[in-house]
């Protein structure tokens, strides 16, 4: 009898101990649940969400450092470069995952389980930011910001269907941010010793300059996402038992 069939399910998802199908049908359970969660805490009116959005301006400015709408208006004047971060915004974020989530299965198969754990807890610790704070993003304010990933984002019609459910104030934390920075780390960790592996942290910056220029989160926002990245970091870590972590040097 092998080890993995002594392993109870529990242990065998918790360790990825299965196929990649197995691994595959787990993810898209586990992100129906992620995105009912969102809903599910999504507020009705728009006055907390603005009243929000008000502290962040209030605490940016304090810090001299309310940028967004500067930076939305010189991005949307230069045609390239809207279309740009609009299209990076709509599409970046899921064949981001998907690319990291397979390297590190076929690449760095010993590390995928801490890495997928890590990942999911993450977004546990997202899910309770947007019941505490819900937040509106930049376009929901009075600031005159256009949202130019309305359209890309139903892709021509085709998810028209499931803009009812998205939750439009879970704006902090950033995950677009937040999952940049995991991957970046991510990155980073398995690649030791190649000089190259600083480059993966363009990913992030790259994707909080995006989300600032299409109006869909301040820049505090990307702050959360990597609050929320490192509090799953702590707790995965807490949990890890003995599986490989990503973030820890192989022996």
């Amino acid at each position: 009898m092998t080890v993995a069939a002594r392993l109870s399910p529990v242990a065998r998802a918790w360790s990825a101990r299965w196929s990649i199908g197995a691994e595959v049908v787990l993810f898209l359970a586990l992100m129906f649940v992620y995105e009912f969660l969102r809903d599910l805490v999504a507020v009705e009116a728009i006055d907390r969400p603005l009243r929000h959005a008000n502290q962040i301006i209030d605490a940016e400015k304090a810090l001299g450092l309310f940028v967004e709408v500067d930076l939305h208006e010189w991005v949307q004047s230069i045609g390239w470069l809207e279309f740009t971060t609009t299209w990076l915004y709509t599409l970046a974020h899921t064949t981001g995952f998907i690319t990291v989530f397979v390297w590190v299965w076929f690449r760095r198969r010993e590390r995928f389980a801490m890495f997928r754990n890590w990942f999911w807890i993450t977004n546990a610790v997202a899910v309770v930011g947007y019941w505490l704070y819900p937040l509106a993003p930049p376009r929901f304010t009075d600031l005159g910001l256009a949202d130019p990933t309305k359209e890309s984002l139903e892709l021509g019609g085709a998810l028209t269907w499931f803009q009812p459910f998205r939750n439009e104030f879970a704006a902090m934390p950033s995950m677009h941010v937040g999952y940049t920075l995991l991957f970046a780390l991510t990155i980073f960790w398995l690649n030791r010793g190649s000089p190259w592996r600083w480059a993966a942290f363009l990913w992030p910056a790259g994707m909080l300059f995006t989300v600032m220029a299409t109006a869909n989160h301040w820049w505090l926002d990307g702050v959360g996402g990597a609050v929320a990245v490192l509090i799953g970091l702590a707790i995965a870590d807490r949990l890890a038992g003995d599986l490989p972590r990503p973030w820890a040097r192989a022996t």
